[in-house]
């Protein structure tokens, strides 16, 4: 039988002809054709199309491949999809191939293959249902086995044998969420496992903590279990331990079991102490709230005990929360020992004034810290050495995330172009293990980049300057042909500045190459200094060329705001006549806040959802921000290098910027330090940078709220930070509703925290009195209190003295009243 007659039933998906050729061959045969099997493969692998016929491929290696070693990776490596109306889409073939096989090192197989089951997306119904048919009485216990056992119904292929992976199954991450999607999972457990080994296994998961997902698995297990008072005594201090760290959902029933223990007179006071310091560490209130309570009902008893756990909350963020501490201390105080009043005291000073004063005691405000002055940084020392070049692009390639840093892209830019003009054949040998690892690269030299879009694939267009380095080059071009387009504006979006900028260099390399780029940055923020363009252009016209034209657009646009024509009055050439002519006459673009709407199914029955959003457009090159109504894309738009595009035009890029960060506060995702990054930059701050950082403040994100509030604390180091009209917007976006202030709230308090304490109490004063409805408006004076006791800045606030003078005791009521009192 030769390998032809196999390669093309392969190639034609002929998967059961396939399966009764391979059972038919000799040892011999079989040996041979593995041999042609694994040159195919390879092949087939160099020339990017190793994407199809995976269940023949897997099949053939079944048949073929010597022992299990070899086979193990093949396996996992082509993958018979399963779905519900293909179950058996050649899984049934490639199983009556392996019983064919030598018996004696199929276990193996079942070891190798349990093992090497992925854990992250346990999919892969084909490798389960090789280890179920092989493993018999022994199987594996490996998590990607046990994570797909689980995920396609082992509850309903269950064993004897496999009681003894109960324990294992409970251990592994991942398994709370299938518990948590199929609901047979806890009660088939409950049934079929020993009550002991549940409840361990379910408390000791619940303690470890993990997603949402797999906390509410374990949850509804314990549900199903239904904990006895004898089993919640047992297991106290798991119940307690379970207090610091997790989720809101599991700590709460942490503290019910407790409380139930403790209304039946079973609970140590001790226990009950440290559990009440555990939760005193937590940020939710109504967690808080209810330890407050139920501790408050021991103070007779233990006074003393009771009045230093609550003293506790005297460092907690919220003065809310701290006010009902020594509401609870001052109703006590008077029972309690000396030794007892001496400590609570020197707690007390942690208070704010008012507080404190509740208890007997002075305090004074700390300081406003200060910013240090910001001092613009350096751009990076150039790529020395070809190794170093290709370490750098070999990380560009091995990252999975969407973020690519915006400094390491343009340094291999600049190293590409600078190293290929010197050694292009060097640096095409440096490349040539990253371009067998990754053939499709090839592919992107001649990609269409789609330039004419709004938001045109500029990733691609960075892999296609990497692919350009093998092509023959072409003599040194002139850029005298493509001077009359260059002299016509160029309206367009940092995505599409970006992407032909990188086409240009990755035709420039085939077609015309060049000595150097031109528009390298020499500062962070992607400033160029006009002194080093000059004495670039200058060498250029030395050496007689001339930079690619987008190159020279590009480096006019990083020059900083005031460079004029007269700057380069010293250049004879065509570069330096264009970047006078550029120069002369340069306006900023008419900037105006919009409010737009986006109509969206809702069902068929339902009317069409309608949203409306604050945007802003830019005349003439963002006329209508709601086409990026849900962001641009993570892979294509490459958002980090957007600012440094532009750095002199700060309100163009936050204008652009201000969907996609309107769409944040609905979606996780990571942009890197895209605020922090804008910053830097200069320009008018006017509306569309204010609302990029109002709508940063209420992402979704943690990491990208942290973002944030580093984006002003850069502006206010830079004395560029304007409270009154950042607090306008964020205003007007709390009336409409469309920011959270549990999220910026805690952001506003870092930012005054760390040296903006000014700039958020004109914030605080703008926003108020468009909040004053807002259910949660009392966390936003409790920060308004604080840094009204802080500043001592007098006057007051609109709609302040109306919200203290209504009758009651709500939060916000009673935070507006201290405030008035701070206001003096």
């Amino acid at each position: 039988m030769s390998f032809d007659r196999i390669q093309a039933l392969i190639e034609s998906d002929q998967l059961l002809a396939l399966g009764e050729v391979l059972k038919s061959l000799t040892p011999e045969e079989r040996k041979e054709r593995a041999v042609d099997l694994v040159a195919y493969e390879k092949k087939r692998r160099a020339s990017g199309r190793n994407w199809d016929h995976h269940p023949a491929m897997h099949i053939a290696g079944i048949g073929l491949l010597p022992n299990a070693s070899t086979l193990t990776p093949w396996l996992v490596r082509y993958r018979i999809w399963w779905h519900r109306m293909s179950q058996e889409n050649g899984t049934l073939e490639a199983l009556d191939v392996l019983r064919q096989r030598d018996p004696a090192w199929l276990p193996d197989l079942v070891t190798r293959i349990a093992t090497r089951m992925p854990t992250r997306e346990p999919g892969r119904h084909d490798l389960l249902r090789i280890v179920l048919e092989f493993c018999g009485e022994d199987p594996p216990n490996s998590d990607g086995f046990l994570l797909a056992f689980m995920d396609f119904g082992g509850h309903t292929r269950w064993r004897q044998a496999f009681d003894a992976l109960i324990p294992r199954m409970l251990e592994v991450v991942g398994a709370g969420s299938i518990f948590a999607n199929t609901w047979q999972w806890p009660q088939f457990l409950e049934e079929r496992a020993d009550r002991r080994v549940l409840l361990d296994g379910c408390l000791a998961r619940l303690q470890q903590g993990g997603s949402a997902k797999e906390m509410e698995g374990f949850l509804a297990l314990h549900k199903i279990l239904d904990v006895t008072l004898d089993e919640t005594a047992e297991h106290a201090r798991d119940y307690v331990a379970m207090l610091p760290d997790s989720r809101s959902v599991v700590a709460a029933l942490a503290q019910d079991r407790l409380k139930v223990l403790d209304e039946a007179g079973r609970l140590d006071f001790d226990l009950l102490a440290d559990a009440s310091r555990w939760v005193f560490g937590r940020t939710e209130k109504k967690l808080i709230r209810a330890q407050l309570t139920w501790l408050g009902k021991h103070a007779k008893s233990t006074p003393d005990e009771v009045v230093l756990a609550v003293a506790e909350l005297f460092a907690h963020e919220s003065d809310d929360v701290r006010g009902q501490a020594v509401k609870l201390i001052a109703k006590h105080q008077a029972t309690i020992s000396d030794a007892t009043r001496t400590e609570l005291l020197v707690l007390a000073e942690q208070l704010p004034s008012d507080l404190a004063a509740q208890l007997g005691v002075e305090t004074v405000a700390e300081e406003a810290a200060e910013l240090a002055p910001f001092a613009p940084r350096a751009w990076p020392e150039p790529i020395a050495t070809l190794d170093e070049l290709t370490g750098e692009v070999r990380a560009l390639f091995g990252r999975n995330t969407a973020y690519l840093d915006p400094v390491t892209v343009e340094r291999i830019v600049e190293a590409v172009v600078r190293f290929a003009w010197q050694d292009r054949e060097a640096v095409a040998i440096a490349f040539g293990p990253i371009y067998d690892k990754y053939p499709w690269i090839r592919h992107r030299l001649n990609l269409q980049a789609y330039l004419d879009r709004p938001s045109p694939d500029c990733r691609s267009m960075l892999f296609s300057i990497i692919a350009a380095v093998p092509a023959p080059a072409e003599p040194l071009g002139q850029m005298n042909r493509l001077t009359p387009a260059l002299k016509v504006a160029e309206p367009g979006t940092p995505s599409q500045y970006l992407a032909k900028r990188l086409r240009e260099i990755a035709r420039g390399l085939v077609r015309s190459p060049r000595p150097f780029l031109v528009s390298t940055p020499t500062e962070m923020s992607g400033l160029l200094d006009p002194g080093a363009l000059l004495e670039r252009l200058a060498k250029a016209e030395a050496e007689e060329w001339e930079p690619w034209p987008q190159d020279l657009k590009q480096a006019c646009r990083r020059l900083p705001r005031g460079t004029g024509p007269e700057d380069f009055a010293s250049l004879r050439g065509t570069a330096g006549s264009l970047l006078r002519e550029w120069l002369t006459g340069v306006a900023d673009p008419v900037v105006e806040l919009v409010e737009r709407t986006r109509s969206t199914p809702n069902g068929y029955i339902a009317p069409p959802r309608v949203e409306k959003r604050l945007l802003v457009t830019v005349a003439p090159v963002l006329p209508a921000p709601e086409r990026y109504w849900y962001g641009y894309s993570d892979w294509e738009a490459m958002l980090p290098c957007w600012p440094a595009l532009l750095p002199a035009q700060r309100e163009v890029v936050a204008a652009h910027l201000v969907p996609h960060l309107a769409s944040r506060c609905e979606s996780k995702g990571d942009d890197g330090a895209l605020l922090p990054a804008l910053a830097e930059t200069q320009g008018p701050i006017g509306i569309a940078t204010h609302l990029a950082l109002a709508y940063g403040l209420g992402a979704e994100a943690t990491v990208a709220r942290a973002h944030a509030v580093d984006a002003l604390l850069i502006l206010a180091a830079r004395d560029q930070f304007d409270g009154k009209a950042l607090g306008e917007v964020v205003g007007l976006l709390l009336e409409r509703g469309d920011l959270a202030l549990n999220r910026v709230v805690p952001c506003l308090r870092d930012t005054a925290r760390s040296g903006a304490a000014a700039q958020v109490w004109d914030l605080l004063v703008t926003a108020l009195p468009k909040a004053w409805s807002h259910n949660r408006v009392a966390e936003l004076v409790e920060l308004a209190v604080e840094l009204a006791q802080q500043l001592k800045p007098g006057g007051t606030v609109d709609g302040l003295a109306e919200v203290a003078a209504r009758k009651g005791s709500s939060k916000s009521v009673v935070q507006a009243r201290r405030l008035v009192s701070a206001l003096g």
